[in-house]
């Protein structure tokens, strides 16, 4: 069986990772300054697991009693949006 070509795209952005911040209390620990530089980076970035893990250790940074990894996990679970493409599928 031939396969088609299959590509992934997978994006988040900054409205989604505040509501979970707040849904999660996370970044209760960081001032507003900080908080909007970390939004804009989710902004700025592709959801790869090098840019979560940026992103999660800003926010672990400024989190009370929390993990890099589970905060990656939680903005994978959340916030990050993955859409498949198949060649011939759509044309």
């Amino acid at each position: 069986m031939k396969l088609p070509a299959i590509t992934i795209d997978r994006r988040w952005n900054a409205e989604d990772v505040r509501l979970t911040c707040i849904r999660n209390k996370f970044y209760t620990r960081g001032n507003n300054q900080e908080y909007a530089k970390m939004l804009e980076l989710v902004d700025g970035l592709l959801p790869t697991p090098e840019n979560l893990y940026i992103v999660a250790k800003d926010i672990c940074d400024h989190s009370k009693d929390q993990t890099i990894s589970h905060i990656m996990f939680v903005l994978e679970l959340e916030d990050v949006y993955t859409f498949y493409h198949i060649e011939g599928e759509d044309d």
